[in-house]
């Protein structure tokens, strides 16, 4: 959607910050990462610099202990579908299976560019998915149109034309952060490893640039665990770093003394791998001082794996969760969710095998296994056209002929694979992303089309829905969060204090699913229109105020077009005065025409002893 050049303004200085948002706001290099930082780097720091941090050899104890706990539960999700789904769908998403050993990656192994998808022969699913991916991203939250608004939770309030204004004015600046952040780029790759894999965790931190910064991790890569409300309530990573990414990531002096001294050597020294760690999980209290002041709800710790360090890289606290894991369906409380790509992989397996049998059935009648005379072995001879192949004394029994006849049901192989695309094709909703192309052929209203929609969206509903509130919605109060603690979310007008806020989604898949409602509305309003022109009293039902700001709620339309209830009060007041002063002149000007006239007729009219009428109403003797 359009940028408004004022949805931005410069930040509020720390002085000026809410209590709340200075204590959340603790700066950590990450947040600053970049060349700027990279520059203010030393060459090396000075000794002693690495002093062991109070209970970290406790805490990290703790986290390499849970951290292999969670690898060897991920294990059989690793191995058996998530390896599978890489090779055969989605294979250059597969860093972290191709290149780890035991689930944890290996460093400075430089074989990233590497052929990977060598299983792959028909890549209809991987095209396939593309579809879908793509089709919910730009359902769901699309860079070029409205996808949300901001309402007050309460469902009967009507916010005053000041707390309209502000709820406006906050909705295009949170639109304005994603759309100059990589918010909509990781949202992209969120849907496409939702898709194959069933499970997108994202991570978002503030960022001095571009006020959000979002981190998806590659499969292979995280470790989940599930909390006892089936919510994913701890996330553990391993991925590599060079020296040079470690040092702008994290600043020097808060880096282990092997990667200080790789720093201090520079060349080829930056370009070294280590293997980081990186783990969100509550607060709670390991011991020796490992649970981190100041209450916050989340602790978050990266530091270097199988390095024998005296302190972390980092450590900082959240109030708020800083990362979103939406999953495609789950099974009671597994952390990892099951994906349609899952549903399909074995005909995607089947796929290749049978690719393979039609391009091998149509080379043995292109190129069939020949015999050939004895006499013609080491001698020289070729099946390729226009070359000649010499024997002595040609008869029936010499030169080459095929082995045996090879005659191949062709069609039959590629009506079967064609079947086998369709299937993966509707297993991944293809069917519903590219409905009217499917259809160029048919001619469809746009009712049909709309029915059409709606009955296949009934298949995606749960997904639409857990999407909007395992993603996008945390995703949208972190960022609201982050906007405020920088000041760049103006405080609510009076109207709106003590309102709590919520985010409805105005997209076009979550239209789509309130498209029955919408529907519901015009039916009613329409058949009342048609009984008030035999009932007029039926009219007195709808409170039409109510019904149009329902309707337009429904369609996503923005807080401003509609007046608050006072205005429309002071309004029709007027508009009521106003009706009565008119009808009021109208009837003084009807009397002032009247009224001449009725007293010339009366002075006309004759009673009697040379009495007139009107003599006669105002007392008046003819002789006077």
């Amino acid at each position: 959607m359009p940028l408004a050049s004022s949805a931005l303004k410069k930040p509020v200085p720390p002085q000026d910050k809410p209590e709340a948002a200075r204590k959340e706001a603790k700066p950590v290099a990450y947040e600053s990462s970049g060349p700027a930082l990279l520059a203010l780097q030393p060459a090396k720091v000075s000794e002693g610099s690495d002093k062991a941090a109070p209970g970290w050899q406790r805490l990290r104890s703790h986290l390499e202990q849970r951290l292999a706990s969670l690898r060897n539960w991920r294990n059989s999700w690793w191995m058996q579908n998530w390896c599978d789904l890489s090779q055969y769908i989605m294979p250059r998403r597969s860093t972290w299976l191709t290149q780890s050993s035991g689930g944890m990656p290996n460093p400075n192994s430089m074989t990233r560019g590497r052929n990977i998808n060598t299983s792959i022969v028909d890549p209809t699913a991987t095209y396939a998915v593309r579809t879908c991916s793509g089709g919910l991203m730009s359902g769901l939250a699309s860079p070029s149109r409205p996808w949300f608004k901001m309402v007050p939770a309460l469902k009967n309030f009507e916010p005053d034309a000041a707390g309209r204004a502000w709820l406006d004015e906050t909705e295009t600046r949170m639109y304005t952060v994603a759309a100059t952040s990589n918010f909509y780029n990781k949202f992209a790759q969120e849907c496409e490893d939702l898709v194959v894999f069933g499970t997108a965790p994202n991570i978002i931190y503030e960022d001095e640039t571009d006020i959000i910064r979002v981190y998806t991790p590659a499969v292979g890569e995280y470790y989940l665990a599930s909390s006892a409300t089936e919510r994913i309530d701890a996330i553990y990573r391993s991925f590599v770093f060079t020296v040079s990414q470690i040092v702008d990531f994290f600043g020097l002096e808060n880096c282990s003394p092997s990667v200080q001294k790789q720093w201090s050597q520079k060349g080829g020294a930056l370009d070294m791998e280590h293997t980081v760690c990186h783990c969100i999980e509550p607060n709670f209290d390991c011991g020796e001082s490992t649970r981190l002041p100041g209450k916050y709800t989340w602790r978050e710790v990266y530091w270097l794996y199988g390095a024998d360090t005296t302190k972390p890289l980092s450590v900082r606290g959240f109030h708020e969760c800083p990362f979103t894991v939406p999953r495609w369906s789950t099974l009671s409380n597994d952390p990892y969710g099951r994906s349609p790509g899952m549903d399909v992989l074995p005909d995607v397996i089947q796929l290749q095998v049978l690719t393979r049998r039609l391009a091998e059935a149509i080379e043995k009648q292109v190129r069939p296994p020949l015999v050939a005379d004895m006499r013609l072995k080491n001698q020289p001879s070729s099946i390729l056209p226009g070359h000649v192949t010499y024997v002595d004394q040609l008869g029936p029994g010499t030169g080459m002929r095929p082995i045996y006849e090879v005659n191949p049901d062709i069609n039959g192989l590629a009506a079967l694979i064609q079947q086998t695309q369709l299937r993966i094709q509707k297993g991944l909703f293809n069917d519903l992303f590219l409905m009217l192309e499917q259809a160029a052929g048919a001619k469809m209203t746009a009712y049909e089309v709309g029915q059409r929609m709606q009955e296949k969206l009934q298949v995606l509903g749960p997904v639409i829905e857990g999407m909007l509130s395992e993603s996008l919605k945390p995703k949208l109060k972190r960022m609201y969060s982050i906007m405020t603690r920088k000041g760049m979310i103006d405080p609510p007008p009076p109207s709106l204090h003590g309102v709590p806020l919520d985010i409805e989604f105005v997209s076009m898949l979550a239209l789509a699913q309130k498209a029955a409602a919408t529907g519901g509305l015009e039916r009613f309003i329409g058949i009342v229109g048609n009984m008030a022109a035999v009932y007029p009293e039926v009219k007195d039902l709808v409170d039409t105020d109510a019904f149009l700001r329902e309707f337009s709620d429904l369609l996503g339309n923005p807080q401003k077009i509609l007046r608050g209830p006072e205005q429309v009060k002071a309004i029709r007041l007027q508009a009521a005065k106003q009706q009565q002063a008119a009808a009021k002149m109208q009837m003084l000007s009807h009397a002032a025409q009247v009224v001449p006239q009725a007293a010339q007729t009366l002075a006309g009219t004759q009673v009697g002893a040379g009495n007139t009428a009107l003599n006669m109403m105002l007392g008046v003797s003819p002789n006077q």
